[in-house]
């Protein structure tokens, strides 16, 4: 069976849908620009693979087109017959956060990843900052994300991506060393990351450092994508 980046197994058996998907939820979860195209092309490969309609949908919420992105979801759910646990739970999650079910969605983000904490992309809904937990208006929520990411971070070892959102949730939640040191490691193995490298500045703007975040965005912004700059967070 085909798996994605995280070794989670797809409802696909076609590579290129899979090799796109993988691409593509790469692109998304780093805030670079193609994610909805990549998903266009696992779609093209597999009309039936779910969790790419899924994946779109996440993008085009993100993006603020509310009703592309429930027409991507609707897709998802035509097509959902047969897939496994994981899949079906996770397109549930998003039918949930798209409904506006806060506390429903919140309860369901924590039932899945006690089985499935390698899902990055409902680990990413739900721990961005203006994510799920973050936008919920719960007392506490910025220590609920950190102590979230605390508990995943056993599954995900020294994956870049992963520690960019663990230290973007330690510096909401004040642990500011902590996170510097996690960011940093994560924009060296792969600078090309808009949430790591707003993190990053993030940390730097927290920690008093605005110089050194100036800099520091002054460079790497001249290789992020113009077209892009909207979607970073």
């Amino acid at each position: 069976m085909l798996t994605d980046r995280y070794d989670l197994a797809l409802s696909t058996v076609s590579a290129a849908a899979r090799d796109a998907y993988v691409q593509a939820s790469d692109l998304a979860l780093t805030f670079y620009p193609g994610a909805s195209q990549a998903y266009d092309r696992a779609i093209a490969a597999d009309s039936g693979f779910a969790l790419a309609h899924a994946g779109k949908a996440q993008v085009l919420m993100r993006q603020g087109d509310v009703a592309a992105a429930r027409v991507a979801l609707g897709a998802a759910k035509d097509v959902a017959a047969g897939l496994s646990e994981r899949e079906a739970s996770h397109i549930g999650f998003f039918d949930l956060v798209f409904a506006g079910r806060t506390d429903a969605a919140i309860a369901a983000v924590y039932t899945h990843l006690k089985a499935w904490p390698r899902d990055a992309l409902v680990v990413s809904s739900a721990a961005n900052p203006n994510g799920l937990i973050g936008g919920s208006g719960r007392i506490g929520q910025k220590h609920q994300i950190a102590a979230l990411m605390d508990s995943l971070a056993p599954h995900y070892g020294d994956d870049f991506w992963f520690l960019s959102y663990h230290a973007m949730a330690l510096s909401e939640a004040g642990q500011l060393a902590v996170a510097r040191a996690k960011i940093e490691q994560s924009l060296t193995a792969n600078p090309n990351n808009a949430h790591g490298a707003h993190g990053f500045a993030h940390a730097c703007y927290e920690s008093g450092e605005l110089d050194a975040a100036r800099t520091f965005l002054s460079t790497w912004l001249t290789a992020y994508p113009a077209k892009a700059f909207s979607m970073a967070i």
